[in-house]
């Protein structure tokens, strides 16, 4: 039996004193380079904010391993945040419509500098995510048959230095706003890679695929049959701040 059990969807519905419900809201978690959880990202909160405030729902957010995070939505015990659609989540969960669409970028260490411009130039490679991780269904269809998945840590510095160290060919990284290779290398060199204030990595130069990889789009996501007129609510909130523009200038906050 999972260490999770099932809950009916009311378990978690609880009302605080402003009588709006309360629904646990599941998020992946970050870990600094010793392996401590990172607080909530500032501008992720300012945008689940905006989500409350519009649909009237209250968030209990709860930071987790992102496999975790998943189980715990698909046991009915509230609804995770950040997800991406995959043959196997369509089975069992139900989907709101896209929050945002996301790039798919192909980072890579060392020289000579790759051209990778597409799926079939990672045929043969050894690819890294994120654990738990889809990249959308076109990644779902070609991983483990054009490329070996390695599935790793929530630490992202963890993850740039084993691309670093060789121990994986290509690190898959998905970027929201910005367009192109440049963009990304420069947000990479200047903001990403100092904020881990790892010496193995101050200084170091990543390089970025030509083109996005992939595209994917991410989604809030409850079980089958749960939150669905929460989900509907959230659904609303998404329509009506694409069409006003509330939405996207929030989301140009966030990478």
């Amino acid at each position: 039996m999972s260490a999770f059990a099932l809950l009916p969807a009311f378990a978690n519905a609880s009302k605080p004193d402003n009588d709006k419900p309360v629904i646990k809201l599941f998020l992946q978690e970050s870990l600094d380079i010793h392996g401590r959880q990172l607080p909530l990202d500032r501008d992720l909160e300012a945008i689940l904010i905006y989500f409350e405030r519009e649909s009237g729902l209250h968030f209990d957010k709860q930071l987790l391993p992102w496999n975790r995070a998943q189980l715990m939505a698909q046991n009915g015990e509230g609804i995770v945040f950040g997800i991406s659609k995959s043959p196997e989540r369509l089975k069992l969960h139900h989907f709101s419509i896209p929050v945002v669409s996301e790039k798919i970028w192909a980072i890579t260490y060392g020289n000579p500098r790759p051209n990778f411009q597409s799926i079939e130039d990672l045929r043969g490679k050894t690819v890294s995510i994120g654990r738990g991780f889809s990249h959308g269904m076109d990644f779902e269809k070609a991983k483990n048959v054009l490329f070996k998945v390695q599935e790793d840590s929530a630490s992202s510095a963890a993850r740039f230095k084993k691309l670093m160290n060789r121990r994986s060919d290509i690190m898959l990284w998905p970027v929201r706003q910005l367009q192109s290779a440049s963009q990304v290398e420069a947000y990479l060199r200047d903001q990403l890679i100092p904020s881990f204030n790892d010496p193995e990595l101050t200084g170091k130069t990543f390089y970025v695929s030509a083109k996005p990889v992939f595209y994917d789009t991410t989604h809030f996501a409850a079980a089958n049959g749960k939150y669905e007129a929460e989900m509907e609510k959230l659904n609303v909130v998404i329509r009506k701040g694409t069409a006003n523009g509330k939405l996207p200038k929030l989301l140009t906050k966030f990478y």
